[in-house]
C-alpha cells in the first residue's frame, strides 16, 4: 500500500531539516518530493517556533554552528571554506556572510549551500569609502533583500560628499538597484551591520531635521524601500561611537559601553524594544562586565534568564544572567570560546541559489 504524496508531505514537513536531508538520500522519488519548492516552503512555514541556532565565526575564520545553545555545549565546524570575517545576519535559514575581501556570500548551514552575492553596479571604490550591510525578506513580492549602505571616506577622499547611497539587492531576481539617498546621516553608525526586524533593516543615526540633535532609529522598509524612523530610549546620547544596534530575542536592541568607557565602572547599559515601534516599550538592564574598555555584541538568549555576548576586542563568548547578574565565560566544546562574529538562524531546506532546489 502506497502512501499518499499529500501525507508524506505533512509528515516529512514535521521533521527537522537535517532529518529530512537524510530521507533525501534513501530514494529518488523520496529527492524528488521533497527537494520540491513547494515541500520546502511548506517545510518552512511548519516551523511556528522554531529552534534557536547559532553560527559563530571562530578566530580561526572558520564556521562553526551550535544546535543546542546553552553553556557547556558542542559545535559543529561546517565545510564552507573561506577567510570569514563578518555574520550580517539571517532569515529563514540563509545567512549572509563577509569574508576578508568583503565578498558577500549567502549560505544555508544546515545544506552547505552558498551563493556569492555580485556587487552593485554602482559600488563605490572599496578603498575610497565605507560600507554597511544589512539582510531581510520582503513579504510584498517573495523575496530576500541584501541592503548596501555606502558613503565616501571624507576624510581622506571625498571632503565635500557627504552622500549616504542605498543599493538593494532582490536574491531570487539575482538584480541590484540603485534607491534614493538615505536622508541620514548613517556615517555616525560605527559601520555596523544593520539590524533586520518587522521587515525592516535599521541602523542608529542622528535626526534628519536641522538643528535637532536627538538619536533616532533609521529604518529601511524592505518593501517600500524608504526610511522611516524609530524611537529611541530617551536616555540614550548622541555619542555614536559607543552604541550597537542589533536583533536579541526578535525585538530591536540597543547596547551602550559609554557608560564603562566613561565613568570608569565597567558596565554596559542595554535596552530592548519589546513592542516594535512603541518608544513607551523600551526597557533598560546594565550588565556589570568587569571587562575594562569592553563593548558586547548580544547575539541570543538561553531561556529566560541568561544571554549570549561577543564580548568586542577580546573576542570572547559570554554568558550574562539577568536573574544573578553574573557574567561567565562560555564553554564551547569543552574550552571558553574565541569568535569574531556570530548571529543566530533556524533551520531551513531552502537554497540561497536563487530559488533552485
Amino acid at each position: 500500500m502506497e502512501i499518499p504524496d499529500e501525507i508524506m508531505i505533512d509528515i516529512f514537513s514535521r521533521l527537522p531539516a537535517k532529518s529530512v536531508g537524510r530521507c533525501r538520500c534513501l530514494s529518488k522519488p523520496w529527492r524528488e518530493i521533497l527537494s520540491a519548492p513547494e515541500f520546502i516552503k511548506s517545510h518552512l512555514n511548519r516551523k511556528t517556533n522554531p529552534q534557536q541556532n547559532l553560527l559563530l565565526v571562530a578566530a580561526l575564520n572558520t564556521i562553526h554552528t551550535i544546535s543546542d545553545v546553552r553553556n557547556d555545549t558542542v559545535s559543529r565546524k561546517i565545510q564552507l571554506i573561506d577567510e570569514w570575517e563578518e555574520a550580517i545576519g539571517s532569515c529563514d535559514g540563509l545567512v549572509l556572510l563577509l569574508n576578508e575581501k568583503s565578498e558577500k556570500i549567502l549560505v544555508n548551514p544546515i545544506t552547505l549551500q552558498k551563493e556569492k552575492i555580485p556587487d552593485p553596479p554602482l559600488a563605490l571604490n572599496k578603498t575610497e569609502s565605507h560600507s554597511m550591510h544589512g539582510f531581510g525578506y520582503d513579504g510584498s513580492i517573495d523575496d530576500y533583500k541584501i541592503v548596501v549602505v555606502s558613503y565616501y571616506d571624507t576624510d581622506e577622499y571625498y571632503p565635500d560628499n557627504f552622500d549616504t547611497f542605498v543599493d538593494v539587492y532582490c536574491v531570487k531576481k539575482g538584480v541590484w538597484k540603485r534607491v534614493d539617498n538615505s536622508p541620514y546621516d548613517l556615517s555616525s553608525a560605527r559601520r555596523c551591520t544593520g539590524a533586520c526586524v518587522n521587515g525592516a533593516v535599521h541602523w542608529l543615526a542622528p535626526s534628519k531635521n536641522q538643528g535637532d540633535y536627538r538619536a533616532v532609529i533609521a529604518a529601511f522598509d524592505l518593501a517600500r524601500e524608504v526610511f522611516d524612523e524609530i524611537p529611541v530610549p530617551n536616555d540614550v546620547s548622541m555619542n555614536f561611537g559607543c552604541y550597537q544596534l542589533v536583533v536579541l530575542g526578535g525585538c530591536l536592541c540597543i547596547t551602550d559601553a559609554g557608560r564603562s568607557l566613561h565613568q570608569d565602572n565597567n558596565k554596559t547599559d542595554t535596552w530592548i524594544m519589546h513592542e516594535y515601534g512603541l518608544a513607551e516599550s523600551w526597557t533598560k538592564f546594565t550588565i556589570d562586565c568587569g571587562y575594562e574598555w569592553s563593548m558586547f555584541k548580544p547575539l541570543c538568549n538561553i531561556g529566560d534568564e541568561e544571554i549570549v555576548l561577543i564580548c568586542e576586542g577580546g573576542e570572547i563568548l559570554l554568558v550574562y544572567n539577568l536573574k544573578e547578574k553574573t557574567l561567565k565565560n562560555m564553554v564551547v566544546d569543552g574550552a571558553s570560546a574565541y569568535v569574531l562574529d556570530g548571529c543566530v538562524f533556524v533551520e531551513s531546506l531552502l537554497s540561497p541559489c536563487f530559488g533552485a532546489s
